[in-house]
């Protein structure tokens, strides 16, 4: 049988998959491979098109869809030259079978290739102990064994990891960070449920993302042996906490009830997690519930009584005047870029207020050019 030059069986190849494409235009299936770009690395949880037309592409660069996979949202990013990656998990039980590891990157791998996507996200989050090296290098090890199979199949793949505000065991997840930030394109930094675990002698409402911790918590990932800037991802929350008060102080501070997690007897759990755009309906609807700043935190909150049952809440939030600090922070340490959990915490409807209040969220960003300089 007659062997193809190398060049030729490749082009043939490419052929055949852009055969497959759902696309109205079979290049827009071609993986993005301008891997220079600034990030603006955002999280898709709603599988709506009419959510997609929305978002600000003129700075997106990275879209990760989180509970399903889309044709459609792939063609609309990759026309503006924005990734669309899958996410995926890995049972803690099954981290220190090679085997089961090696079937689930083949998978994985499958799963993006069939779907015209750009890579994959990483979003393991269960503690393993500072003495358990044998599952941590497991950990390092399935996280190496995706990337150097990605880059395989082709060297534009994306491959990142989530990991906590700080490198420092939170939630008892000590992972091995150098290992992983040497085997990723990045590391997105979630700088956010900063309150999972509350330490000291009050249990109290804290800012769900906090401007000292989250500085602090990059400065300790930057101290990391062979770490460079531009391996981190500043993701922020564009969701808030709603707490019940047992009590509330002249001062404001909002003690609240004891929810056990992982070792810690008070944390954040006893709080309900509310999108943003509804925390911004409820300030505009209720001219009495005033916007307060707290100036340590860098982060607004407010405060409401429950009608119903008169008691105290207390709500922990950011808003693009304290994602902006952020965002600024993540500039002035020359980072990969920023993200968020989740875009979806917009209101995409056509109203008015939605529109405002979306466009004030995207105009926060940061502006990254497009083609590099």
């Amino acid at each position: 049988m007659a062997v193809l030059p190398v060049c030729l069986f490749l082009s043939l190849m490419t052929v055949v998959a852009q055969s497959d494409c759902p696309c109205h235009q079979p290049s827009l299936c071609n993986v993005i491979d301008n891997t220079s770009r600034k990030e603006i690395f955002v999280f898709s949880l709603q599988n709506q098109a009419s959510h997609w037309e929305k978002f600000d592409w003129k700075k997106l660069t990275t879209v990760v869809t989180v509970g399903y996979v889309s044709a459609d949202l792939m063609c609309l990013a990759h026309q503006h030259g924005a990734r669309v990656v899958t996410i995926a998990n890995y049972k803690l039980s099954e981290l220190t079978n090679a085997t089961l590891r090696t079937q689930w990157v083949k998978k994985q791998l499958s799963i993006v290739q069939s779907s015209f996507y750009d890579g994959i996200n990483i979003d393991f989050e269960e503690p393993i102990g500072k003495n358990d090296s044998v599952v941590r290098a497991a950990y390092s090890a399935l996280v190496k064994e995706t990337f150097d199979t990605f880059k395989q199949a082709n060297p534009h793949y994306q491959v990142t990891v989530d990991v906590a505000w700080s490198p420092n065991c939170i939630d008892g997840r000590c992972y091995d960070i150098r290992g992983l930030a040497q085997n990723t394109d990045f590391l997105f930094v979630m700088a956010y449920d900063e309150q999972s675990q509350i330490f000291g002698d009050r249990c109290v409402a804290l800012a769900n993302s906090d401007y000292v911790k989250t500085e602090r918590g990059l400065e300790d990932y930057l101290k990391q042996e062979g770490l460079r800037p531009d391996q981190l991802v500043l993701g922020v929350p564009w969701y808030g906490y709603n707490y019940p008060c047992l009590s509330l102080s002249q001062d404001n501070v909002c003690s609240i009830r004891h929810v056990h997690f992982r070792g810690v007897n008070c944390s954040d759990a006893v709080g309900s997690q509310i999108d943003l755009h509804v925390i911004d309906s409820w300030l505009a609807n209720h001219t009495s519930w005033k916007r307060q700043w707290d100036k340590t935190a860098q982060s607004p909150f407010f405060n409401f009584e429950d009608p119903a049952t008169g008691q105290m809440h207390q709500v922990r939030y950011d808003d693009p005047v304290s994602l902006r600090i952020k965002y600024s922070l993540a500039m002035s340490l020359d980072l990969r870029g920023v993200g968020t959990w989740n875009i979806d915490c917009l209101d995409f409807s056509s109203t008015p207020f939605a529109q405002r209040h979306r466009q004030e969220m995207f105009d926060a960003l940061p502006h990254y050019p497009t083609i590099p300089s």
